[in-house]
């Protein structure tokens, strides 16, 4: 089965109950992240410095296990109403007259401690679910509260509209499913 990089799509989810989403359709196929989540450090513990059948492992610190992840990718925005909606989304104002709620603080990345929601109010996270198109399945991924800072997101005018670059930091959960989470367009 071959994928092209040239057909999918790209949906930013908010925290709502039945979450609105911004669908966007890209044609780059540039897409760069995580294919699953960190795993937590281990330390080897030996016997007085030696190594015997006493040596273990233990886990280590967690703070690699909640780092962030760096997720990237670009859009040629063609539509001047979708490019509006997309920089609404990121500045995390209303969108089409639809509050958008942060996923922060949504999700168990140790599997067991829902994670801590930032100290900045202003910063909203996303989930972000991007689906690469195959012949006779799709595959798509699932990245919980994706904080994309503006000042990492860079715009540039190409002869056919507007290419936006977005970089963004992944601090939830990664999983793959079957299709996108059910939602509400908010371009609707």
């Amino acid at each position: 089965m071959k994928f092209t990089n040239r057909d999918g799509e790209i949906r930013l989810y908010d925290g709502s109950a039945t979450p609105y989403y911004l669908g966007i359709i890209f044609s780059g196929g540039d897409l760069s992240a995580p294919l699953g989540p960190p795993r937590p450090e281990e330390e080897l513990v030996l016997d007085r410095q030696r190594m015997d059948s006493n040596a273990c492992y233990v886990r280590g610190s967690d703070a690699t296990l909640m780092a962030p992840l760096e997720v990237s990718f670009s859009v040629n925005v063609t539509s001047h109403a979708t490019f509006g909606y997309l920089l609404d989304w990121l500045e995390g104002n209303t969108v089409n007259g639809n509050t958008i709620v942060s996923t922060k603080g949504t999700t168990q990345r140790d599997g067991s401690t829902t994670n801590p929601v930032f100290i900045d109010e202003d910063k909203i996270c996303s989930n972000l679910e991007y689906r690469l198109d195959g012949p006779s399945s799709d595959l798509i991924w699932k990245y919980a509260e994706v904080y994309f800072p503006l000042s990492g997101a860079v715009m540039t005018e190409t002869d056919d509209g507007i290419k936006v670059e977005l970089k963004g930091q992944v601090y939830g959960t990664i999983s793959r499913a079957a299709s996108f989470t059910s939602g509400l367009d908010v371009t609707s």
